[in-house]
């Protein structure tokens, strides 16, 4: 989530927004067996020097691993970084999970008119599938699916196709162009 609008971090316990505090990623294990990501670091831009935060620990199969903005900010404060948390752009940018060995997990390219108050970016199914925006608090235009963002929890539920209204009642007429009758009235 690059553009929080309302207090997302559970970890600086201040129930208060910070657009920078409040930014959160997720990573999540879609194999089938434990993965050690101790030394797996994010990388904003392409830059090696821009670290934005340092993973520690184990991801069982299917968990997730959610990190928020003052999380990276405390993380960069204590390994010398330059103190900008995640640093989430909203003008767009691009976003690098790398290995302990330097080799890129996975990558995240987004641009600006992705970008919306509340909303999220993220896999359905979690960890493969396609890209889709998350935003049931701040409904846009496709891709969108009017689903909420859900830090540490499963991305569920069905994307909201958009439709013109003409092609919704075609789906309700039979093969002469009438009308179907609904069978519940």
């Amino acid at each position: 989530m690059a553009d929080p609008a309302s207090d997302w971090s559970p970890t600086d316990g201040d129930l208060i927004y910070h657009s920078l505090d409040d930014e959160w990623l997720e990573i999540y294990n879609t194999g089938l067996s434990s993965v050690d990501i101790t030394g797996w670091r994010l990388r904003d831009a392409i830059s090696d020097s821009s670290w934005k935060y340092e993973f520690s620990g184990v991801l069982e199969p299917g968990e997730m691993a959610v990190v928020y903005g003052n999380e990276a900010y405390d993380w960069e404060e204590a390994n010398g970084y330059l103190k900008n948390g995640l640093s989430l752009n909203n003008g767009g940018d691009t976003i690098t999970l790398v290995r302990g060995d330097g080799s890129a997990a996975d990558i995240v390219v987004y641009t600006s008119s992705e970008v919306r108050d509340d909303c999220s970016w993220g896999r359905m199914p979690d960890g493969s599938g396609d890209w889709w925006l998350f935003d049931e608090l701040n409904p846009m235009s496709p891709p969108a699916t009017n689903l909420p963002p859900t830090p540490g929890d499963t991305n569920t539920g069905s994307p909201v196709e958009a439709m013109a209204w003409s092609r919704i009642k075609a789906l309700y007429r039979d093969a002469g162009g009438r009308d179907v009758p609904d069978p519940g009235m």
